[in-house]
């Protein structure tokens, strides 16, 4: 892949949109039911730099093991023998996979939160697959931040071909500022020379019911388009994987080649757990209604109904899906989130909305963004829309590079040796 080259000043323009959906389902659903959540003590007390994952984290952490584990443990520097030797010792004995809610969580209570969050980005690092993708969407990132628009739309000019279609999240239309209806990321995609789709789901409806629209719209599309990716974000994301479900036997499923999941609630909320049941639930549903808003969302998406539910499908195995994640540490939480971010702590690792263990796909890649949470909130997110999309379609070369003749547009331009890990898992 010819490597962009470089000017003076970015063509495109930095902005600070949401990544689509990530306010949305917690500024309709989610906050009508704060009730007085006291934010009072500070969640981080001990300064911290240090390399996570490729990604340079300067911020404030829970607890010195946590700092140690970023500032000296990681880079193999036995600054504090002691400390060392209880971070040992307590990994020895818990040591959770990325995907093992229960092992996070229980380090989270050995250790703390944020030991657990960098442990849980350090052992998907680790991973061949991952740390390809990640390093290859860090290299985009600082790449595209210098390059002129001309430079960016010939480099991307042999992916035209692939149809991007998005997935909007929860409440898209009724509160467009936040970017739930993927606005601004359809419009520059278009800037750059793609014909994006747009996947109209109902706004309030159930993941049920817009999983059928989500199957229904896409069978249409894999009978017009070869190569489809589809990018979803927050609500939307078990809308897609029910849908990828309902179309494993249609022989048209090979059309679609790529799944991006962007803070994906794959396997619900644990704060909409809280509002299920009980005087908290009935409150909640009284607000729900009153905003005109189906009170039955929460528990559509509390985990005690998504993670059985996605427990149950069976995804496609020959689609590529990578899963975007935030992984934000107590330094990084702003006045906004802490409230959902304090509440979801003990249970470990979370973006303030859901566990990050619940975000992972088996046989999926993970690029993480340590210091995001749910809403993806960064100056440079136009860029790093960009950056992800790049990244996927990269990968996607690479698998037709050894899969058979190359797709219309496509270079092969990678070593064989580097693709027998490709696909391998977070988990």
């Amino acid at each position: 892949m010819a490597m962009l080259t470089t000017v003076d000043s970015p063509s495109i323009p930095i902005r600070t949109p949401r990544l689509a959906a990530m306010r949305t389902t917690s500024r309709f659903v989610l906050p009508v039911i704060a009730l007085g959540l006291c934010a009072c003590a500070p969640l981080a007390r001990y300064e911290v730099a240090g390399t996570l994952a490729g990604q340079d984290v300067a911020t404030r952490v829970d607890t010195r093991q946590a700092a140690y584990y970023l500032e000296s443990y990681l880079p193999g520097r036995a600054a504090d023998p002691d400390l060392a030797t209880r971070i040992d010792e307590t990994l020895a004995e818990i040591d959770p996979a990325p995907a093992d809610r229960e092992g996070l969580r229980q380090l989270s209570r050995a250790l703390s939160t944020d030991f657990a969050t960098m442990h849980f980005v350090s052992r998907l690092y680790a991973d061949a697959g991952n740390r390809r993708m990640q390093d290859r969407f860090l290299e985009l990132v600082d790449e595209l931040s210098s390059a002129s628009r001309e430079e960016i739309i010939a480099d991307l000019e042999p992916y035209h071909s692939y149809k991007i279609v998005f997935v909007p999240g929860y409440a898209y239309r009724s509160n467009v500022a936040n970017g739930a209806d993927f606005r601004r990321q359809r419009e520059l995609l278009t800037e750059l020379g793609f014909e994006p789709g747009f996947i109209e789901t109902e706004e309030l409806g159930s993941v049920e019911g817009n999983a059928d629209i989500v199957a229904r719209e896409l069978r249409t599309l894999a009978g017009r388009h070869d190569a489809i990716v589809v990018v979803s974000t927050s609500k939307g994301g078990p809308e897609v994987a029910m849908a990828l479900d309902a179309l494993r036997s249609d022989p048209r499923v090979g059309n679609i080649k790529a799944w991006i999941s962007v803070g994906g609630l794959l396997r619900g909320s644990p704060y909409a757990d809280r509002y299920v049941g009980g005087l908290k639930g009935w409150f909640a549903k009284w607000l729900l209604r009153r905003r005109g808003q189906p009170p039955e969302i929460l528990e559509n998406l509390s985990t005690i109904v998504r993670r059985p539910a996605f427990d149950e499908l069976r995804l496609p195995s020959d689609v590529l899906m990578l899963q975007y994640v935030g992984a934000p540490l107590s330094g990084h939480i702003g006045e906004e989130t802490r409230s959902r971010y304090r509440i979801l702590r003990r249970l470990g690792p979370n973006d303030a909305l859901t566990l990050l263990a619940d975000e992972l796909i088996a046989g999926g890649f993970v690029v993480t963004e340590v210091g995001l949470d749910h809403y993806f909130r960064a100056p440079d997110i136009d860029i790093r829309t960009v950056a992800l999309t790049y990244a996927v379609l990269d990968e996607l070369e690479r698998r037709a590079s050894v899969s058979g003749p190359t797709m219309s547009g496509l270079r092969a331009t990678t070593d064989i040796a580097v693709l027998s890990d490709i696909g391998t898992a977070a988990q």
